[in-house]
């Protein structure tokens, strides 16, 4: 087993769960944006880009570490804003000869920014996929969240890495609209998702984490939170007006999950589009009529962390 501090290597802190196998280079620090209301993971880090020397010598040493590794994923927030970056994919390619994908997080405004020359050179040095966090395709959801990004910016940025080749994995952020705005949350995120068409959908349950942003609108009255019936019922509404062939679906992160006292009783859904979609709200429907009548406490991941039953996300 190699010593990761032996080696000075910059692990990075977060990925997406997908990527849990994969070999890690972190190209930047912290977030560029930083400002969601829900998110709390850079918020003591100021983004700066690592020099490229710097960059280099850890994909040397995760070379070391990695050395067989068949997935790369490069870290932080939004390390396609480098200026050098398809020169760091090129050296990622060159020190990991077995690897069948290189992904990284993206901003849908970076990749409209980029434009489709930017891409396709980014492409051709090896980046195969991309992670956008879409959370919701309504106006005034991510407004209200401080996205930073409009549903027309989102769609756009979509389209732009979709034209360049590369995959797009969009992630939903179920709860994002709280009680008031459900229905339009669901509705609008399925449009965006029509109209650009990802290969992924990935679902996650919004968890109002203590010392976020949200957590003080939250406080104020301003933000209500989906009960966990409520929050089925949003995957529902989504799902049903979801319109995209070839796509797969998943709810891969555990604060999705539903428990009646102890006992998971909802995993999420997991599927491909447009085939397994009948299967998918099959179980949606399934799960919404045993919480009609079940006598047990309803619970989810926001409640469990309220409680100090989860203290990680």
């Amino acid at each position: 087993m190699w010593n990761y501090h032996s080696l000075d290597y910059d692990y990075p802190p977060y990925r997406p769960p997908n990527e849990a196998g994969s070999a890690l280079i972190r190209a930047s620090r912290g977030c560029p944006w930083n400002r969601c209301l829900f998110c709390t993971m850079y918020k003591t880090l100021k983004f700066q880009p690592k020099s490229s020397e710097e960059v280099l010598k850890d994909i040397d040493k995760a070379a070391k570490i990695y050395a067989r590794a068949k997935t790369i994923f490069i870290a932080d927030s939004d390390s396609l804003v480098m200026k050098d970056i398809d020169d760091i994919i090129k050296h990622i390619k060159l020190r990991f000869p077995y690897a069948e994908r290189i992904t990284s997080y993206a901003r849908a405004k970076t990749l409209m920014k980029l434009g489709i020359d930017k891409l396709n050179k980014i492409k051709k040095a090896g980046l195969t996929r991309v992670h956008v966090g879409l959370e919701s395709g309504d106006k005034k959801t991510l407004e209200f969240l401080k996205k930073g990004s409009t549903p027309k910016e989102m769609i756009e940025g979509g389209k732009v890495a979709k034209e360049a080749g590369l995959d797009l994995s969009f992630y939903i952020l179920i709860g994002a609209g709280g009680k008031k705005r459900l229905k339009e949350h669901a509705i609008e995120s399925a449009r965006v998702c029509n109209i650009v068409k990802p290969d992924f959908i990935r679902l996650r349950t919004l968890v109002v984490q203590r010392g976020s942003l949200l957590e003080e609108k939250m406080k104020e009255g301003k933000y209500n939170p989906t009960s966990p019936v409520e929050k089925l019922k949003e995957v529902k509404i989504f799902l049903e007006n979801l319109d995209v062939k070839k796509c797969e679906l998943a709810s891969d992160h555990f604060t999705n999950y539903i428990w009646v006292g102890s006992n998971i009783v909802y995993r999420g859904i997991y599927g491909v589009l447009p085939k397994d979609k009948k299967d998918m709200l099959g179980i949606l429907n399934q799960t919404l009529k045993f919480l009609e009548i079940t006598d047990g406490e309803i619970l989810d991941a926001t409640i469990l962390y309220e409680r100090g039953m989860i203290n990680s996300l």
